[in-house]
């Protein structure tokens, strides 16, 4: 009889101690999915709050044949030439007279400086620190390629295009532009939403002011293939801290895709 009842209170002993272990594996377990879940409400939180500051930051997406970026909010895109429509009168003569060269208003009218390869241009207002003043100067961001030298097949020329912007930089300036000033760096720097996009980025501080105001030349290179590209921001130097214009040009650059030629593009039966 003592026997039976040792063995019936030893199942009952045994039974209570596996519930036990089983409802405390259950408690951890549900611990750790609502730490988790915590933990992916808060990522979550900072992706849209990390949107929304960018999408403050930029205007919607511009492109070229060679690059897509979205560039900060304060800039107002400048108007590419337009090419003359000849009118049937025109059409009729024999000889055509030789086209009129085209004045390109996007090139700077501040320098007597000529941007090869000019794919996009901007211009914003910014204020600057001046002397126990603040004056509203000009700020301008280009967007240059090598796409024309490669479509005319001046490959030589189209892979030295990096250091024929650079020349022409220092030339009009008449100032050496080192080449080892250009350092690599990446966007976004620290933790971010998207894919880091890589540029070697060099300043030109030209010793000549522009317009009596002290300006400096931001330079960000970037390539893919044979493809070259150089975004080329201009800016004074005093910019206020009012203006996010610097802030908004890293969140810019994120954005920066260089979409590949006809030439680099995988063709169709490579993708299968």
């Amino acid at each position: 009889m003592q026997d039976t009842l040792f063995r019936f209170d030893l199942e009952h002993f045994t039974g209570t101690v596996r519930i036990l272990l089983l409802s405390t594996v259950l408690i951890l377990f549900h611990g750790c999915g609502a730490e988790t879940y915590e933990k992916r409400l808060n990522e979550t939180s900072k992706y849209f709050a990390y949107v929304d500051t960018r999408n403050q930051a930029l205007s919607g997406f511009w492109s070229s044949p060679t690059i897509k970026m979205r560039v900060p909010l304060e800039f107002q895109q400048m108007e590419a030439p337009k090419n003359p429509v000849a009118s049937a009168s025109d059409e009729s003569e024999s000889p055509a007279p030789e086209p009129a060269p085209t004045i390109d208003p996007r090139q700077p009218d501040y320098a007597d400086l000529v941007l090869p390869g000019l794919e996009g241009a901007w211009r914003a207002e910014v204020p600057v620190d001046q002397e126990q003043d603040r004056v509203e100067h000009p700020a301008y961001l280009y967007v240059l390629s090598n796409q024309s030298l490669l479509k005319e097949k001046r490959e030589k020329e189209a892979l030295d295009f990096f250091n024929s912007v650079n020349n022409q930089i220092a030339h009009t300036f008449d100032q050496f532009l080192n080449p080892e000033i250009f350092k690599s760096e990446r966007y976004p720097k620290g933790k971010g939403y998207s894919n880091p996009k890589s540029f070697s980025v060099g300043t030109f501080v030209p010793e000549m002011p522009i317009n009596g105001v002290p300006y400096q030349f931001q330079i960000y290179l970037s390539e893919s293939g044979n493809q070259q590209v150089v975004i080329l921001l201009v800016i004074p130097q005093n910019i206020a801290r009012a203006s996010k214009l610097k802030e908004q040009m890293d969140y810019s650059l994120e954005t920066v895709e260089i979409i590949p030629s006809a030439s680099q593009a995988p063709s169709e039966s490579a993708k299968f």
